[in-house]
């Protein structure tokens, strides 16, 4: 696993869905939208530490802490699998990512439970340090490792040499 700036970071086991641009074409994930897939990631390890680490009251105090941001985030989250999937199978699509998320979590726990915990117990500390980041500035400090995510991130077009102006989202 690696570190990255003061927090560790959970390497994510591989995640399987179908394309939404097997369905509907091309589909990408809005920069918001990719740092909620980051954020549930992060939410679930958490999690899963909580039960497996004892560390219950940390992850009880994180989920306080971060109660607004959380659930803005999950909000984005479930919004964007219904973008992608359509309103049913959206609902469905976001709940298997995040039961996957979290059983993989479950498994690297039990494979390696003493550097799950050391890990976890520095994301805690990190996240309820005195001077607490904000949710956004937490998990963009936390490497997270997804092999394949639900969707990618809509890709920048570069400028054509001799353009100007700023470079475009294509969508």
């Amino acid at each position: 696993m690696r570190h990255s700036r003061a927090a560790c970071g959970f390497a994510l086991a591989a995640l399987t869905f179908a394309s939404a641009a097997d369905a509907k074409g091309p589909a990408c994930a809005k920069p918001e939208e990719a740092m909620a897939i980051q954020t549930a990631a992060i939410q679930q390890e958490l999690m899963v530490a909580a039960l497996t680490c004892r560390e219950i009251e940390r992850f009880n105090a994180f989920q306080r802490g971060f109660a607004g941001e959380l659930r803005a985030s999950d909000g984005r989250l479930e919004r964007m699998f219904t973008r992608l999937y359509g309103a049913r199978a959206g609902e469905a699509a976001y709940h298997a990512f995040k039961t996957k998320l979290a059983n993989d979590a479950s498994m690297r726990s039990i494979h390696d439970n003493p550097a799950y915990c050391q890990e976890a117990g520095t994301l805690f500390t990190t996240a309820l340090a005195t001077a607490r980041p904000t949710l956004m500035a937490f998990v963009n400090g936390v490497q997270v490792l997804i092999e394949k995510k639900p969707v990618d991130a809509c890709p920048m077009v570069e400028p054509l040499p001799g353009a100007t102006g700023t470079p475009k989202r294509r969508r």
